[in-house]
């Protein structure tokens, strides 16, 4: 059964790649417009904020709560994404922005703060990031597997909703996959974040 799991997640991996990609492109486009363009805003307001000398990014939330929190943001919008998929789009443009700006202000208040950020980011940037990407395109995949198979269903070549089913099924597979292998990644990546990021940033940020 691993084995052919394993086989499910490279198919819909390897068909939906170019979404994928295109995705993690627009996401990396948020992130870096949001930085720059809320500088000047967070430079205002953080101004009369006193500037932080430690490096502590830690969030206070426990593995389980990161992982519950990502997870059911995950899945509201996977289900709200039936809705022309525009969920899905919003949220990666929402996450790219989120952290952009976030970014940005720990630029600011923290000595080296921005370059510590990125360094906060990677372990678990790596899993949750790719995981909210894949979450993206299996919400995108749902929409696009009710489009096929109303299509399909209300086409003359169509001998009924069973037979439009099973010309439209591979999309609703590769997305509920592709969802799955989502919650893989946010479970790898919340104890990550949780205990490993913080002291890697710090010692990255000690080794200068």
């Amino acid at each position: 059964m691993l084995i052919k799991f394993k086989d499910l997640v490279l198919e819909s991996l390897k068909d939906h790649k170019k979404l994928i990609i295109g995705l993690y492109i627009l996401f990396i486009i948020c992130f870096i417009a949001a930085w720059i363009l809320s500088g000047e805003a967070v430079n205002s307001i953080s101004s009369d904020l006193p500037t932080i000398n430690g490096t502590n990014t830690n969030t206070g939330l426990s593995a389980t709560e990161i992982f519950i929190h990502n997870e059911f943001g995950g899945i509201m919008t996977y289900v709200s994404s039936v809705f022309f998929a525009i969920p899905a789009i919003v949220m990666i443009i929402f996450n790219g922005a989120n952290l952009g700006t976030i970014g940005a202000l720990f630029n600011t208040i923290l000595p080296n703060g921005g370059i510590m950020y990125i360094f906060y980011l990677i372990p678990h940037g790596i899993f949750e990031i790719t995981a909210t990407v894949i979450q993206s395109v299996a919400g995108v995949l749902i929409f696009l597997f009710i489009v096929r198979f109303l299509r399909t269903w209300i086409s003359k070549d169509s001998n009924g909703a069973s037979d439009a089913f099973e010309k439209s099924k591979k999309l609703l597979i590769h997305s509920i996959i592709l969802m799955i292998f989502s919650t893989i990644l946010l479970v790898i990546a919340a104890p990550v974040e949780a205990y490993l990021s913080v002291p890697f940033s710090e010692f990255i940020m000690g080794l200068f």
